[in-house]
């Protein structure tokens, strides 16, 4: 637009570089859409596997409000570790 109303050599080889911008834009959109739809949908099962993710570990936060601690503790080499308390207490 500007070529047009300045009139000058500068001007007019400006604006051609610009359009020969957007078209090396529309080529390069253009080779890419599969690689951008396969991101896309990496993202989308992303995003899906993230939503289950949240649901486990929600379910696991709501079992461990609801119980009391367990009375029995797993032993490991004659040392007592508690995994209960060791989940609540890293929470």
């Amino acid at each position: 637009m500007l070529s047009a109303v300045l009139r000058s050599p500068t001007a007019i080889e400006v604006s051609i570089k610009i359009m020969d911008a957007f078209v090396e834009m529309r080529h390069f959109i253009a080779d890419n859409a599969h690689m951008f739809e396969q991101i896309r949908n990496i993202e989308l099962k992303q995003a899906e596997y993230q939503k289950a993710t949240d649901d486990r570990f929600e379910k696991v936060f709501d079992y461990m409000g609801a119980h009391k601690e367990p009375r029995q503790k797993v032993f490991f080499e004659g040392q007592v570790w508690d995994s209960f308390e060791l989940l609540v207490s890293t929470i």
